[in-house]
Parts: structure tokens; C-alpha cells; sequence
């Protein structure tokens, strides 16, 4: 019998799918900034959304 719960099953992303999909949204962002298409900062959950962040803000 399996003891995990429903949301404890997992969703794995590889880094090559963080990379893809982070970059894909970094370039659909670029020149859609608030400030004449500027971003001034970036607000990343830390569980999980870090690295994300990282690509995007680099």
C-alpha cells in the first residue's frame, strides 16, 4: 500500500526544463516593464523559485 499523501506525490522539472521555461518567460518580460520597459526588482518564493529568479534576473 502506498503511505503518501495526494500532495506529496511530486511534480520532478529537470534543470534543462527550469532553463527552458525560466528563459521563455525572461524573454517574454523584456521591454514589458513597468518603467519604460525597465525592471527594477524581482520577488522569488525561496521554496522553490530561487533558481528561476536567478536565470531570469542574470
Amino acid at each position: 500500500m502506498n503511505d503518501r499523501l495526494p500532495h506529496e506525490k511530486g511534480f520532478h522539472v529537470s534543470w534543462d526544463q527550469i532553463h527552458r521555461d525560466a528563459r521563455a518567460l525572461a524573454w517574454r518580460l523584456d521591454g514589458r516593464g513597468p518603467m519604460d520597459g525597465g525592471w527594477k526588482a524581482i520577488v522569488a518564493i525561496t521554496r522553490g523559485g530561487m533558481a528561476p529568479a536567478m536565470i531570469i534576473a542574470r
